[in-house]
């Protein structure tokens, strides 16, 4: 054979050889189309009941995302909850090897609520709970409008007892499934139900989203669009005795939400306001007021669950302090005025400013606490969680107070003990 010849066969072998692993390569890598998925979402079964925990299975060769409607998650296995019955589309999106995405929708049914979900017990208390609009906050409207980014309708508002429907009420309650009702004064009501979002959240503003269907909160309207009544709400405060929903102009909640909003304020049926008079007055001198760690030995430490102060292991108010939180150590200090505003000014000549309130007592044996400190977008000097990855702390338990000295308390997740802080006027 002519060498010439043999030369270009065997250079013709050599690149069909060669182009063979990168076709195999285009097939591991490629798309799968949404019929090709083998995905499931099962509902756990308890006592022959389909319940309210989903099993969602990914067993396709594509990264997951599901969307179950009060959440998301990222895994190929998950045991997920849900806050309603009846059927519930869950989206499953699927990334292919070459980057494209595939989706597909799956409906099950579920028929009980079984699993309690987190902050579900806000809503329900005990088993049902009865909301009523707020009659309390001294300026504030119980509904009307503001900025979005505002907590309150601080814009405009009509009084308490000046708008439609003030009088009726609104009850949440599990009974099979998590059930909405409003009763208006005359008797009559509406049922529906309720579904609940706390991962769809709106940066400092709101916590989640609150969905209703077959019957909606009282006077549901727009202030100024009354595109037809609101079933669904951003969730801005949900507390055991303040729940606040707000949604923008014409009854939406975008993503990405600007200008006017709508708020709507409730307290639960039976609220009586707390008295925080004697504690601002302490906290602020009457105008403003600040704190600093003083000459306390013990300023800072941890020590057993509901006990008056630090005692296992403490930080002196010198240099131990002062590795806790950058700049809020010897030196630093916080302003605490009347109008509600809390500044820190740290000893390296930085500061953070934000809110702070003070609320009922909560936890612990009764006696332990005397209120609750809560702060926003700020917390008190070296107000984080230890032993919990750092992060800030904004409610704290007072467990005394006066003139001159607070000592203030918060709990570890697993209540196996207590970090405790003591400040003292400047």
């Amino acid at each position: 054979m002519n060498k010439s010849i043999l030369y270009s066969v065997l250079m013709g072998l050599a690149l069909l050889v060669a182009c063979d692993p990168v076709e195999s390569r285009d097939e591991m890598t490629g798309a799968i189309t949404a019929e090709q998925l083998n995905i499931s979402v099962t509902p756990e079964v308890v006592d022959g009941v389909k319940s309210n925990k989903l099993i969602l299975e990914n067993r396709s060769p594509v990264l997951s995302f599901w969307n179950y409607g009060t959440g998301t998650s990222a895994k190929a296995y998950d045991e997920v909850l849900v806050t309603s019955v009846g059927d519930i589309e869950v989206i499953f999106t699927g990334r292919n090897g070459d980057g494209s995405t595939v989706s597909k929708t799956v409906t099950v049914n579920v028929e009980s609520i079984i699993y309690e979900v987190t902050g579900m017990d806000k809503f329900i208390g005990s088993g049902s709970k009865t909301w009523v609009f707020d009659a309390f906050t001294d300026n504030n409207h119980p509904y009307g409008i503001g900025g979005v980014g505002d907590k309150s309708a601080t814009w405009w508002g009509p009084e308490y007892g000046e708008f439609d429907e003030w009088d009726a009420s609104i009850t949440f309650s599990l009974d099979g499934g998590a059930i909405f009702t409003k009763t208006l004064s005359d008797g009559t009501s509406q049922k529906g139900s309720f579904s609940f979002n706390l991962a769809k959240k709106v940066t400092n503003w709101s916590q989640g989203i609150l969905s209703l269907k077959g019957a909606t909160i009282p006077n549901a309207y727009s202030v100024n669009n009354k595109a037809g009544e609101a079933y669904d709400f951003y969730i801005l405060e949900l507390e055991d005795d303040l729940l606040v929903l707000a949604n923008v102009t014409g009854n939406g909640v975008p993503d990405n939400p600007s200008g006017e909003a709508n708020f709507w304020v409730f307290r639960p049926e039976g609220y009586t306001a707390f008295d925080d008079s004697e504690f601002i007055a302490a906290l602020t001198g009457g105008s403003e007021k600040t704190w600093g760690w003083g000459t306390n030995k013990e300023a800072l430490g941890n020590n057993a669950v509901y006990v008056g102060g630090p005692g296992w292991w403490v930080l002196p108010r010198d240099g131990s302090i002062d590795d806790q939180a950058p700049g809020e150590g010897t030196g630093a200090t916080m302003v605490f005025t009347a109008d509600g505003t809390l500044k820190t000014n740290r000893n390296n000549g930085t500061s953070a400013e934000g809110t702070f309130s003070i609320k009922a007592p909560k936890g612990g044996p009764e006696g332990w606490s005397k209120a609750t400190l809560k702060t926003s977008d700020v917390a008190v000097l070296c107000g984080i969680a230890f032993n919990e990855g750092n992060g800030p702390v904004n409610e704290y338990q007072i467990l005394s107070i006066d003139d001159s000295k607070i000592t203030l308390a918060n709990m570890q997740q697993d209540e196996s003990a207590g970090w405790y802080w003591v400040f003292t006027a400047e």
